[in-house]
């Protein structure tokens, strides 16, 4: 079939609706707009959409103008600052992905198809992907495998707008390069709630007019920035305005949004009286208010799902606690934004059918809703009725979209008042520490009449709007010297830009850091001892941390938790609460989880702003799945759930803390330091025994294991390691057990400079850059770059890795083993979780630390004129070959003195290629760094971060395709 503007709303209708249930067609505004965009080419600058009126349906409309039109980006970033938010809309993200894979229509077929078509090898991938930052930790990046496949992101500003300015929060130095490339190009940003983010705005705006690929570089323009809205301000920017039309509100023509337009949202004020200056007991006092407030709600006809909103993360928690004391006491679900995302989505999905828009009214049992900002923008909850600590007025209207969001209650005439509560304190104070002047000023204008936050009932000036609204802070302005610093990657330079200002304003930074819990992690190991930091990492590497189970908080908090002081309170605001410091100077021990350069903290001082802290769990810190400092009882694991539900792999790992409820484990004979036949038979057996039902029963455990356990036991034996726990007498033990998930999707490639040869698949050389070449050139031919650009892409990848045929590089890949097969490695065995392994296999083989095989392969390829020839600019392919693991921009690692140099040497082509190990392109001086500001200058500091990354993802999937290499 063609494919045409008139087939959106069968495309929206079979993606929305459920399986048996009524279809569901868009609504007028979201048809209009796809016909506005198919026609022009181009997006409104700005969506002003009321609360309830369905933006997120943009995701559907930029989807099938991808599919429509060949001008589209084929990055959509859905972007809210909100981490409850980011989780709903990529709740929708997977709808539009699983539909399109169903595809069981024809519409959805013509879709998929048409989406393919866009990528490299479309018949054997998916048609899209997608993927949720909130927090991230290397290599949890699946949106980053592939450059030419459309792709959902949905994300924080934090996380993406990091990633754009070259300092990915949780992303590897090596790898932001790749993230910045595919971010600054080939991209639509929708940035929803665009009065929560005005200053990343702005700095999009400035890489938008300013600071693309020169027009000499030759690279396609596919860069689009769309404003979302329901509070617009009169600060609000933008050139062209997209609203609802007087049609969109007809009730005849279109009776559902209608509805929701018309919803009464009445509210009235109650003031909390408190005295003296005890902050913590003003909050105490608001929390009692709160839940008297929320009690009578409850008791009224046609209420039975109430929310109590609060603006700092411990009045929630002091709210929940009063609640669940009450013998009597409804059901009570915490959400705010200092939750582990897997627990966030435990609990949303556990509470799915009483929260959201659709559910069922009345409900079997009433229920309590405890939230922070968290909820604000663009969260799909349903409330009856809402108890409110009070705020600047965009976020109170935010607030209260979220009561009778679908209008059901007015219609019926159930709707009800919701209360605005305020501490005296809080409104005699003229500078609130999280909102400044203007929730007092919000408070008074609130207090002057009866006030409707209904979508067509509230009418407020913009510049009466505007003064009661969160203040805006200006972000600085962004100049050519700024993307200088940032680019350079390897290594930062001393005045590093903090990217901060140009994602939040000029504000005081608060940085935050993530904690992941560990059972098997016992503080007995993390002493700084360098075999004990061996075995830690050696540990915490048999099943790395992921974005999912680490919590994210202010890194002040963080401190003055492990040094044993009372936490300062925090919020889900981007401007957080004044940083309390800390007294102490010890705290307990944390591991500072950076793959094999990780570090034992045992100082405060040695934590620094976003980094990853692996803790035993027993440290505690999580009460209710939502962050607790006070709380001592052991945190659950989640390291099992991280490697199913982001990698593909089950992961078991054998332990008491782990899996206590099973009773006895298999234990190894103490005189063995490996695992012996038998003992892998007493596992495999007890393996064979465990009952599932034990494990789902259990409440302690990883939630994932009962999966985990059912996908090890099948088929084939699964794969065996044992890992030192710590340093007794016998050392302890502790067995790993992995498969990938059947149909899951390999991840074996990375860019790590110690990790990145070490696949667990022998790979020969030969076999390895012929295929880089190809995929290179493929990739880049399904981005659209010019036949020059991909000649030139495809030779970088078909030399890349020459250097590797260094004698010593081929022993560390062989683990050591003299007398190899005759053709050289480009891969081993040896995979890169195993830490010692590879430890080992490199002092065995001599090669000298911080040797970088990407430099011998310019040494080797630099002097030939027929490789040079077969290029259109020599000097971008030079470059490629010495930063495709993320060095040269522009500096290289200074390597250890060689005390015996070889002579490297390989065929190519007819041609021998030789040079000395020794061969100096390391120093300052040898034009690896002049090289790189002449590409930056020549393609733009986005246009050679884009080339990097198709060269760089090459390899990785060249990487993942397995070869046995007789040896």
């Amino acid at each position: 079939m063609t494919l045409t503007v008139n087939d959106f709303p069968a495309f929206f209708a079979d993606v929305r609706t459920p399986k048996g249930g009524p279809r569901r067609g868009p609504f007028r505004w979201q048809q209009r707009l796809m016909e506005q965009v198919a026609r022009d080419g181009e997006w409104p600058d700005l969506l002003d959409l009321p609360t309830g009126s369905g933006k997120t349906a943009v995701l559907d409309v930029a989807l099938f103008l991808l599919a429509l039109r060949d001008d589209q980006p084929r990055r959509i970033v859905f972007v809210v600052d909100r981490r409850i938010v980011v989780h709903q809309a990529t709740q929708h993200a997977k709808l539009l992905k699983q539909r399109l894979s169903e595809a069981d229509t024809d519409v959805l077929r013509e879709v998929r198809s048409r989406l393919r078509a866009r990528m490299h090898a479309g018949e054997l991938a998916d048609s899209v992907e997608l993927a949720e930052l909130r927090g991230g930790i290397e290599r949890d990046d699946d949106w980053a495998h592939r450059p030419d496949v459309p792709t959902i992101v949905v994300s924080t500003v934090d996380q993406v707008g990091s990633r754009l300015l070259f300092r990915g929060y949780g992303v590897s130095a090596g790898m932001a390069p790749v993230h910045a490339g595919l971010l600054g190009n080939d991209v639509l940003f929708l940035l929803d709630e665009v009065h929560l983010a005005r200053p990343f705005a702005d700095t999009l705006a400035a890489i938008g007019s300013r600071y693309r690929p020169p027009p000499s570089a030759e690279l396609p323009e596919r860069w689009r920035v769309v404003e979302l809205s329901a509070t617009p301000t009169s600060t609000t920017s933008s050139r062209t305005t997209f609203e609802l039309a007087p049609e969109d509100r007809d009730p005849e023509q279109n009776p559902v949004l209608a509805r929701r337009l018309r919803a009464r949202k009445l509210v009235t004020t109650k003031l909390v009286r408190v005295t003296g200056k005890d902050t913590a007991a003003h909050r105490a006092a608001l929390a009692r208010s709160a839940v008297a407030e929320a009690t009578v709600l409850l008791a009224r006809p046609g209420v039975d799902t109430v929310g109590v909103v609060v603006n700092r993360v411990d009045t929630a928690v002091h709210v929940q606690r009063l609640w669940s004391a009450r013998p009597d006491a409804a059901d009570c679900v915490l959400l705010t934004g200092r939750m582990r995302p897997l627990d966030r989505d435990r609990v949303t999905e556990e509470y799915a059918g009483r929260l959201f828009t659709g559910r069922q009214r009345p409900a079997d049992r009433p229920l309590l809703v405890v939230a922070t900002q968290a909820i604000e923008a663009g969260a799909d909850l349903d409330l009856d009725a809402l108890v409110t600590e009070c705020a600047p007025l965009d976020a109170l209207i935010q607030r209260f979209g979220r009561v009778d969001r679908t209008g059901d209650l007015t219609e019926a005439g159930l709707f009800t008042t919701s209360v605005v509560l305020a501490t005296s304190a809080d409104i005699a104070a003229a500078d609130d520490p999280v909102y400044g002047d203007r929730l007092a000023k919000t408070w008074a204008w609130l207090t002057e009449a009866e006030r409707d936050f209904g979508p067509d009932a509230l009418t407020v000036p913009a510049d009466l709007k505007a003064a009661l609204s969160s203040a805006t802070m200006a972000a600085p302005a962004l100049l050519p010297s700024h993307l200088d610093r940032w680019v350079q990657t390897s290594h930062r330079p001393d005045a590093d830009p903090e990217p901060d200002h140009w994602l939040h304003g000029l504000r005081e930074t608060r940085p935050e850091v993530g904690i992941v819990w560990r059972a098997d992690l016992s503080d007995a190991v993390l002493t700084g001892d360098p075999n004990d930091l061996a075995r830690a990492v050696t540990l915490v590497s048999t099943c790395p941390p992921g974005s999912g189970e680490a919590l994210q908080v202010p890194l002040a908090a963080a401190r003055q938790w492990l040094a044993g002081e009372s936490t300062a309170p925090v919020t889900d605001t981007v401007i957080d609460l004044p940083d309390a410091g800390t007294a102490a100077v010890t705290m307990r021990p944390a591991l500072v989880w950076a793959g094999d350069r990780s570090k034992v903290a045992t100082r405060v001082r040695d934590l620094r702003p976003d980094c990853v802290l692996v803790v035993p769990a027993g440290y505690g810190g999580i009460r209710n799945a939502n962050w607790d400092p006070a709380c001592t009882e052991p945190v659950p694991d989640l390291g099992a759930s991280v490697q199913l539900r982001q990698r593909g792999q089950a992961v078991l790992r054998v332990h008491p803390t782990l899996l206590g409820p099973l009773g006895p484990l298999p234990q190894p004979d103490p005189e063995e330091a490996l695992p012996t036949t038998a003992l892998r038979g007493d596992l495999l057996a007890w393996l064979d025994d465990v009952d599932t039902a034990d494990l789902a029963n259990a409440t302690d455990i990883d939630p994932a294991l009962p999966e985990i356990v059912r996908l090890l036991k099948p088929g084939p034996r699964p794969k065996l390691a044992t890992v030192d726990l710590d340093a007794g007498s016998p050392p302890g033990q502790m067995f790993v057990l992995r498969r990938r998930r059947p149909g899951g999707r390999a991840r074996i490639a990375d860019s790590e400079p110690s990790t990145s040869s070490f696949t667990g698949e022998a790979l020969r050389l030969s076999t390895h850059l012929a295929n880089v070449k190809c995929w290179a050139h493929a990739l880049a031919e399904s981005c659209g770059l010019p036949p020059h650009v991909m000649n030139d892409l495809a030779l970088a990848g078909e030399l890349h890795d020459l250097g590797k045929v260094d004698p010593r590089f081929q022993l560390m890949l062989r683990q050591g083993a003299v007398g190899g097969g005759p053709e050289p490695l480009a891969k081993s065995t040896t995979p890169a979780t195993d830490y010692r392994a590879r430890r080992r296999a490199q002092l065995v083989a001599g090669y000298p630390i911080h040797t970088r095989h990407e430099l011998a392969s310019v040494a080797l390829i630099s002097g030939s004129d027929h490789l040079r020839d077969r290029a259109h600019d020599w000097d971008l392919v030079l470059h490629l070959v010495s930063s495709h693991h993320g060095f040269a921009r522009p500096f290289m690692p200074v390597p250890e003195p060689d005390p015996s140099p070889v002579t490297l040497a390989v065929s190519h082509r007819d041609e021998t290629l030789t040079s000395c190990s020794d061969h100096g392109l390391a120093t300052l001086d040898a034009g690896v760094p002049a090289r790189f500001w002449l590409c930056v200058r020549r393609y733009g500091w986005y246009g050679l971060a884009w080339m990097e990354a198709i060269l760089r993802l090459a390899d990785h999937r060249a990487s993942e395709q397995r070869e046995e290499a007789k040896s």
